[in-house]
């Protein structure tokens, strides 16, 4: 029943919403210290993100309030209006996390994909943090323990489940699917790709995963090929807000894009010899997908100033994608010879090593690249080279 002031206007229901922050802390029963530390190692940012969006949206209101019980506040003794809210807000379970994930079968193959809560979708075998009998666990309770750890947000202990069942069914689309949603919330967008693109290989046809790898390759600014990720998303289900949303936003990151290389174009037409506009037309030409123009570009730029150690570390990473690994491992050994303390280009040496099928070279440049990373105060780029070199002594 809607209540009207003394104009006789109806008032709208009270809004006055908590913080995310605050819905998450009372989501998972944490100290603030705990989320705290989440937050800063980079595994809280999704859930914050839809906290958020439900509340802009008012689907997190008095309704969908636990304390919202037939029509009855229990924390105000009130009758409150259903699409009101208040601090106190805590969503019932079913409508904490509504989540796309794919629903396997036996043999991890893809059988369609639906919709429930993150918190009750999944059953806990209560193994997830059982010590013992770790080779004895079939394939099917590793990914039953990866998924539970994945929904802790114990993200780095689901990853060592989830590698452990790649181990022996490297086929397995679930955990494909969940190690790369993982490796994207711990912000390890390389590594997610790589994941997301294997899962496609084995399922072209799974939309969730389409989204997921243009969400991946929006944080590694490749706005072209993002777009193209989300088309292809929503082409196979047309349902997907998250989809929608990245396609908007890459449509107009490429608009802008063009229109700033537009105006390089015209800056490198008054000076050619500009290295600043070389440079900038480069970054954006790989940003547009345009690759073979952005080589061009950095290669124009290094004859005017070969020492730019952030040319050869781009030049690399172009190479690299087109693979030309043997050049690329060559522009990055001149990024780092020019400057030593460049993490991101001996992280990247490591990388080209691997695909050259040099172990050795690998693990010695993810390595240097960790203690410049740690001395940075970066941890959680530290801890992923330290993962790589982790995975290089399991290899072995």
């Amino acid at each position: 029943m809607k209540h009207k002031n003394k104009s006789g206007t109806e008032n709208p229901p009270k809004w006055d919403p908590p913080a995310p922050a605050t819905v998450y802390i009372k989501i998972k029963d944490i100290p603030y210290e705990t989320f705290k530390t989440r937050l800063n190692q980079g595994l809280v940012t999704t859930e914050l993100d839809q906290i958020r969006y439900r509340l802009e949206r008012r689907v997190y209101c008095c309704g969908t309030c636990s304390k919202y019980v037939d029509g009855y506040c229990v924390v105000t003794s009130r009758s409150p209006e259903p699409g009101g809210i208040c601090k106190a807000f805590v969503p019932k379970p079913e409508f904490v996390y509504t989540d796309v994930r794919p629903a396997f079968g036996k043999d991890g193959e893809d059988t369609g994909f639906k919709y429930l809560a993150e918190g009750g979708g999944q059953r806990d075998t209560g193994k997830a943090g059982e010590a013992g009998a770790e080779g004895c666990k079939s394939p099917e309770a590793l990914y039953e323990e990866g998924v539970t750890l994945y929904k802790q947000g114990r993200l780095k202990m689901a990853l060592g489940a989830f590698d452990r069942v790649l181990a022996g069914k490297p086929g397995h689309f679930g955990t494909l699917f969940y190690k790369g949603v993982a490796l994207l919330k711990l912000k390890r967008y390389e590594e997610a790709l790589t994941t997301f693109e294997t899962a496609l290989k084995l399922n072209p046809d799974h939309a969730a995963t389409w989204a997921n790898k243009g969400a991946v390759l929006v944080k590694l600014e490749r706005f072209q090929a993002a777009l193209e990720a989300f088309e292809k998303s929503l082409n196979l289900n047309p349902v997907q807000k998250n989809a929608w949303n990245g396609k908007d936003a890459m449509l107009v990151q490429i608009r802008r894009s063009r229109k700033a290389l537009e105006t390089y174009e015209q800056a490198l037409e008054a000076n050619p010899e500009s290295t600043t506009a070389l440079f900038e037309k480069g970054k954006l030409n790989l940003k547009l997908g345009e690759q073979e123009k952005a080589r061009e570009a950095f290669e124009n730029a290094l004859k005017r100033t070969p020492d730019n150690a952030e040319a050869w570390y781009l030049r690399g990473k172009v190479l690299f994608e087109m693979g030309s690994g043997k050049e690329a491992l060559h522009a990055f050994e001149k990024a780092t010879r020019l400057k030593p303390g460049y993490a991101a280009a001996w992280y990247e040496k490591g990388c080209v090593f691997l695909d050259l099928g040099n172990g050795r070279g690998a693990e010695n440049a993810f390595k240097i690249s960790a203690d410049l990373w740690e001395s940075a105060r970066e941890p959680e780029k530290a801890g992923k080279a330290r993962d790589k070199i982790r995975k290089i002594k399991q290899d072995r």
